[in-house]
């Protein structure tokens, strides 16, 4: 007798490594997946039936046109991130920042430092060897917000300054650098109706390009993108799917 289902699952990701068995790549936890679903899409080719004045089907071919699916991963990690957005990642130093260039002291305006600022190190704005005023910006962790009043003597708005700053641990992201991704897809689930186990092997997909990303909201974050699944040549063993697998309890 079956049984209904309402599949949980931990999802993990490998780089697709043709020269390596599925078991033998480099997964890596995608962290809080909220969904992970395939479709198919399939084209039929009918042969009408005249020998027949009401009409019919002599006969019909159906064919699988594409293999496709759908990821909604749940936590905005700099890994997710780059993947998501065809992109790399790069760990940044707390080496301190000495005399950086390119910035205008502007009177009412922000100025984005090029790296987040620890700001339990008071940062230091210079022009030439004039030290800039506390009283004329206000520090963030992302830059300087300038005083609507600069009070600093010798100092104008629109004058071009140097900061000094130490600036947290952090990663960067660099989006769309590389092409879409070609990767293995494994998911560890469990039914929630009758708690027996599930697993699915997806050989050979490409990642498509995250949608409709909400950096400001009311909501919890969503990285929403698309994945086909490819005919992996390399699984050639009789009887098993070059495309994906289940196992499941029985």
């Amino acid at each position: 007798m079956g049984v209904a289902f309402i599949g949980k699952a931990k999802v993990y990701v490998a780089d697709y490594a043709g020269a390596a068995a599925f078991e033998g790549r480099s997964f890596e936890y995608l962290e809080n997946v909220s969904k992970i679903s395939i479709s198919f899409a399939e084209e039929e080719k009918k042969l009408s039936d005249y020998a027949s004045t009401s009409g019919g089907v002599d006969a019909s071919v159906k064919r699988v046109s594409d293999i496709a699916g759908s990821i909604d991963l749940r936590h905005f990690t700099p890994a997710n991130l780059a993947r998501v957005f065809w992109g790399t990642t790069a760990v940044l130093n707390t080496t301190p920042i000495v005399g950086e260039s390119g910035y205008k002291l502007t009177a009412g305006k922000f100025i984005p430092t090029k790296r987040l600022i620890n700001t339990s190190v008071a940062p230091v704005l210079k022009k030439g060897a004039t030290t800039i005023l506390t009283a004329d910006y206000t520090v963030t962790q992302g830059g300087i917000l300038v005083a609507g009043t600069i009070t600093t003597g010798s100092v104008s708005s629109g004058d071009a300054i140097t900061i000094d700053y130490t600036p947290v641990a952090s990663t960067d992201v660099q989006a769309l650098v590389n092409s879409a991704p070609n990767v293995s897809l494994y998911f560890d689930g469990v039914n929630e109706v009758d708690g027996k186990k599930y697993v699915g092997k997806i050989w050979l997909a490409k990642l498509g390009v995250a949608q409709n990303v909400e950096f400001i909201g009311d909501d919890f974050g969503t990285l929403s993108l698309s994945v086909t699944i490819q005919k992996d040549e390399t699984i050639v063993t009789a009887g098993k799917s070059q495309y994906f697998e289940m196992q499941q309890v029985t």
